[in-house]
């Protein structure tokens, strides 16, 4: 079986400045070939398919895409233009590698497979606009049941979990401000890890409001949720948190901010700064020894923020107190401040769940790109 190493698909890319090598699907079929963002593994554990987005340009509906896969043992790119996925991250099971998503009210799967198509599973039992059912699908330990975080906007969001197999939904909570990036704890079944985010309003499309700030100045981005509805909110240092995920044993929150990639551990309240850094997106392995995150490069803008922005790709080793950039300055390709890039095109680095691969999205090539580099490689230039 092929890697991406030795696959035909893959070309052998090495940063003009650090010197890093990563690889890129070059097997171009789409205009838009990109990783997953950075809550959900893409690849098997065998690591014979590895999922990612695709998307046809121009369209007019960006929250729309479909997704593609590269099989290692047959060498080839597939795209399954019958997966139609809201701007959502699915989840891949790592032993048999079908794919399972969201499209409006509903969760579908698709097997690998030129012979094989989209299958609807079920339905949430609501009426009324629905946005999306999960900001990520992540299961719980039956491997039957997702957590969903229901997108509403002025008819209220809702919390819970949904039996794939037999549709039963299990309400855990709802609330009026928007919420989103729910994930399950990997270790606990009965607790999720979601953010309040910015309050969108569904008769202008316009925000209305931003994460609330409580009485005291407490910056409401962080919570929990119990299955039995308890709400609990953490303050984030420096009162400002981004970009959340759970720890692989399940006892710590992880987040970002403009200081570095902060870590809460929920069982002895430790709470601090892991590295010193810039971050846009981060992860981390399983053992907490290498992170990855990627930055925004906005000096040429007085560090205003857009869609398709220049961004770096930086890997740091924890062991050594070593960072390296993976890829020091994607350009923006034509996109700025007043012509922005309707899909979601940010690097979102991620590490595999057998921890060989990095996957991220590149537009080193002057398009949108999947890429991957190997973390051995990079282990041993951090030394």
């Amino acid at each position: 079986m092929k890697t991406v190493k030795t696959s035909r698909l893959f070309e052998r890319k090495q940063d003009k400045i650090s010197g890093v090598p990563y690889y890129v699907l070059t097997e171009k079929k789409c205009a838009y070939q990109q990783g997953f963002y950075f809550v959900n593994n893409s690849i098997t554990l065998d690591g014979r398919y590895l999922w990612f987005y695709t998307a046809e340009s121009p369209v007019y509906d960006a929250s729309l895409r479909n997704m593609g896969y590269v099989d290692f043992l047959t060498d080839e790119v597939v795209i399954c233009h019958d997966i139609i996925i809201d701007d959502t991250s699915p989840y891949v099971d790592p032993q048999t590698g079908t794919v399972y998503y969201t499209k409006g009210a509903s969760v579908y799967m698709r097997e690998p497979g030129k012979n094989k198509a989209a299958k609807k599973l079920c339905t949430v039992p609501f009426g009324g606009y629905i946005r999306t059912i999960a900001s990520h699908l992540t299961p719980l330990s039956d491997g039957k049941s997702f957590l969903l975080d229901i997108q509403r906007y002025n008819f209220g969001n809702i919390q819970g979990t949904i039996n794939i197999e037999t549709g039963e939904f299990t309400e855990w909570s709802r609330c009026d401000h928007q919420t989103g990036h729910g994930q399950i704890n990997p270790k606990n079944d009965a607790l999720g890890l979601f953010a309040y985010e910015s309050h969108v309003d569904l008769a202008t499309g316009k925000k209305v409001f931003g994460v609330p700030i409580d009485e005291n100045g407490v910056y409401q981005r962080l919570w929990t949720i119990t299955a039995d509805g308890v709400r609990t909110c953490y303050p984030a240092r420096d009162n400002y948190a981004s970009h959340e995920w759970w720890s692989a044993d399940g006892k710590k929150i992880f987040y970002v901010n403009d200081f570095g990639i902060q870590r809460l551990d929920l069982t002895t309240g430790e709470h601090i700064c892991v590295h010193e850094c810039y971050p846009w997106h981060a992860h981390t392995t399983k053992d907490e020894n290498y992170y990855v995150f990627d930055e925004k490069v906005l000096d040429r803008y007085d560090g205003k923020w857009f869609r398709g922005c220049p961004a770096a790709v930086k890997f740091y080793n924890r062991i050594t107190n070593k960072e390296i950039a993976i890829v020091t300055e994607m350009p923006e390709n034509g996109f700025s401040p007043s012509n922005q890039c309707t899909y979601h095109i940010d690097p979102h680095p991620r590490f595999t769940d057998d921890e060989k691969y990095i996957v991220f999205t590149t537009t080193e090539l002057g398009g949108v790109d999947l890429a991957v580099a190997v973390v051995d490689e990079l282990v041993e230039l951090t030394k």
